[in-house]
């Protein structure tokens, strides 16, 4: 398979490195529009995964950062073997190979077996929100972010896939006040895509890694992201369990109104990102996974209770979506 003429950034800092290998030993594993391209080095000794990226997103840049201060702070991601500034935003970067298996491929395995897997990612992610870092985050989430997050979903899941009106959604009263809801409360550091491909399994202990968009924001984001993720597809008791399961580690219970906001939230980034690659790139695994998103974010919006702030927008989900 002939490779992307970006791989020559990799193979060079592997030379840099005094890794003797060869074109024929990179098996590329993402090139997405992201602008990132992700391989798997073969090494006469283990592989390591090489990685290189430009300016086309602006977290791109927060790679390093992010992976030194979490590593300092013993938050469980991969080990940074070696980095090189490309200049103009560019970068390559050699990190530890934690292999092929993720959260997502022990998909359907019994509960039992998945619950501790659950457990060691939570602990992770809630090393993360409990720290002071010293390096720049992507901005945090503001009242303009989450109107974004709805925007997205109205233009490409609502307009695009429903072919209903974006607009009318928009501008639903309720829209704005979660917006500003959410972003008028205490902030931690968080994930922003904590999924169950974004986590990687060695044995029983789980290590995060697509982590450069970091920023601050809500915990319940987070946690939502991971009890409602449609491609685990847990049930509804499975994602109880998750969300349980942080509550005890963290030692407090969650804000279940603040929860249930941030999961609509978070459900509907999703949707639009489905619509979004479904259509556009002609993704039509992106389209398969819409289903168990909207019985997601159906799930949460029927918990949503008559006194929270964002019970009409979860019953306008429930009378549309």
């Amino acid at each position: 398979m002939q490779l992307p003429p970006q791989a020559e950034h990799i193979l060079s800092l592997c030379h840099e490195h005094g890794l003797q290998v060869a074109a024929a030993d990179l098996e590329l594993i993402i090139a997405g529009a992201s602008g990132r391209l992700v391989m798997r080095v073969h090494t006469p000794d283990s592989p390591l995964i090489g990685v290189y990226w430009t300016g086309a997103r602006a977290d791109n840049n927060s790679y390093i950062p992010a992976i030194r201060g979490l590593a300092a702070a013993h938050v469980p991601v991969p080990h940074l073997i070696a980095y090189k500034d490309e200049g103009q935003g560019c970068g390559t970067c050699l990190v530890e190979d934690l292999g092929a298996c993720d959260l997502l491929s022990r998909k359907g395995t019994p509960w039992q077996d998945l619950q501790p897997l659950y457990e060691s990612a939570l602990k992770a992610v809630l090393q993360l929100h409990r720290l002071q870092p010293d390096w720049e985050l992507q901005p945090a989430f503001d009242a303009a972010m989450y109107r974004w997050e709805q925007s997205y979903f109205a233009e490409h899941f609502l307009g695009r896939h429903l072919a209903l009106s974006a607009d009318s959604f928009l501008q639903l009263p309720v829209t704005q006040q979660v917006a500003d809801f959410l972003a008028s409360l205490p902030k931690v550091p968080v994930h922003r895509d904590f999924q169950s491909q974004n986590i990687m399994l060695r044995g029983n202990l789980a290590y995060l890694i697509d982590f450069q968009g970091m920023r601050l924001g809500r915990a319940e984001y987070d946690v939502a992201s991971l009890a409602y993720d449609p491609y685990a597809e847990l049930t509804e008791p499975q994602a109880e369990a998750v969300i349980a399961c942080y509550e005890e580690l963290s030692g407090e219970p969650l804000n279940p109104d603040i929860f249930n906001a941030c999961a609509m939230q978070r459900l509907m980034q999703a949707l639009g990102a489905y619509a979004n690659i479904g259509y556009n790139q002609q993704r039509d695994w992106y389209l398969k996974m819409i289903p168990p998103a909207v019985k997601a974010l159906r799930s949460v919006a029927s918990r949503t209770s008559p006194e929270s702030i964002a019970y009409p927008l979860a019953q306008w989900l429930l009378n549309h979506v």
